[in-house]
């Protein structure tokens, strides 16, 4: 696989701290194209007061001048920094491994290329309360949209949230946007795979397996990112702009998903007595079938269409969805059950009441979430990882 090659046969530019140290934090960038929109982001880290961080990038054979662009850039601005060029496109998930492998960083902060830092003393601030936590081993950031303001509260208030099997399962949805993702470099080298090269979720099987194996899950409230970052008013193209008005059609859609339930359940069930993986499993794919899927039905169907919509409820078909594991017969109905009633509130309910009080209620489960957390003794750390 062609992460796995030496580092330095990528490198392309790099400038060396000043201090013989590693640094606390890298922030890494798994970079494909959009160059106008990384400057952008590099700015934000430029601008940053926290002196005990590296910037990494990988650039992913980007086909643009990123290469000729970005390096000079990056020298003159007189951070730490470390620039690879990928000689052929790696995919998101081994881009990512790339630079959670070639980071020298405690922790490695992870950041889209079109996602910014929000303010000058953000990273000032993540260091501190990674520091007050006891130094987890994974940590997650609130965000914003660059454009609305619009804040979305990953964590209620900083605290540790558990380790183990029950808080993977508990929060393994938290993970699926990258930027402001914080993972503790060892523990990140500890559960390496290529298994899910391909899956685009590689961030959220790495937080589950690293909780489930005993690390401490963290809860930083700040808000870190500014997401989706516009140059002359344009975002990069994503999912939004490719599916707008399209044609009718019902054939059976993929959004991810599926994907996102095989990393969850690769990451937890190895790690449980074979009599629990049937009850897990099924509230894994419940959190699923409850939260995600109909908040993507009703957004399809407003960018979309009602058929768009149709294609993504048999893309979750559970005949499929479900037949690579082994679940007990009343976790199985279950599931059909909740998927059957979901695709039918999803697929029936006005569009414009689900968009209105749709965030609304995504705040309130998230925070009902981490406060029943609260409310109960913290999961003991097991000492699978070992605390540096």
């Amino acid at each position: 696989m062609g992460a796995s090659l030496p580092f330095e046969e990528r490198l392309l530019a790099s400038r060396a701290a000043t201090r013989e140290a590693a640094p606390f934090i890298t922030v890494a960038i798994p970079h494909y194209k959009h160059r106008r929109y990384l400057e952008v982001v590099l700015g934000s880290l430029f601008a940053q007061t926290f002196d005990d961080f590296e910037i990494l990038v990988s650039d992913n054979a980007s086909p643009d001048d990123s290469k000729a662009v970005i390096p000079p850039l990056l020298q003159e601005a007189g951070r730490p920094f470390r620039y690879y060029v990928q000689p052929s496109n790696l995919g998101v998930d081994a881009n990512i491994r790339f630079c959670l492998g070639a980071a020298q960083g405690r922790y490695v902060f992870l950041l889209g290329n079109d996602d910014a830092l929000r303010e000058p003393t953000t990273l000032q601030d993540v260091a501190s309360l990674l520091r007050q936590l006891d130094l987890p081993e994974v940590a997650f950031t609130n965000y914003e949209d660059w454009a609305s303001g619009q804040v979305v509260r990953r964590a209620h208030s900083t605290r540790l949230l558990g380790a183990g099997p029950p808080a993977a399962v508990q929060y393994s949805r938290t993970f699926s946007f990258l930027g402001g993702l914080i993972y503790d470099r060892i523990a990140a080298s500890r559960h390496e795979t290529e298994r899910w090269d391909g899956s685009i979720y590689y961030q959220i099987y790495l937080a589950n397996r690293i909780l489930a194996a005993g690390g401490r899950l963290g809860a930083l409230d700040v808000c870190a990112v500014r997401k989706d970052v516009q140059v002359d008013g344009q975002t990069v193209p994503n999912y939004a702009s490719k599916w707008a008005d399209a044609p009718w059609s019902f054939q059976s859609r993929h959004t991810g998903l599926d994907s996102v339930i095989r990393v969850t359940a690769d990451a937890i069930l190895p790690l449980l007595p074979p009599a629990q993986r049937s009850k897990t499993l099924r509230r894994i794919v419940a959190q699923i079938l409850t939260f995600p899927y109909p908040y993507w039905l009703f957004e399809y169907r407003r960018i979309a269409n009602w058929s768009f919509a149709v294609g993504i409820a048999r893309g979750m078909w559970p005949v499929t969805l479900l037949a690579e594991y082994s679940l007990a017969y009343r976790d199985r109905v279950y599931l059909w059950t909740l998927y059957l009633a979901v695709t039918l509130a999803g697929l029936v309910i006005p569009a414009p009441l689900f968009h209105w009080s749709g965030p609304t209620l995504a705040y309130t489960v998230r925070r009902l979430q981490q406060s029943l957390t609260s409310s109960m003794h913290p999961l003991p750390y097991t000492g699978t990882l070992p605390r540096k």
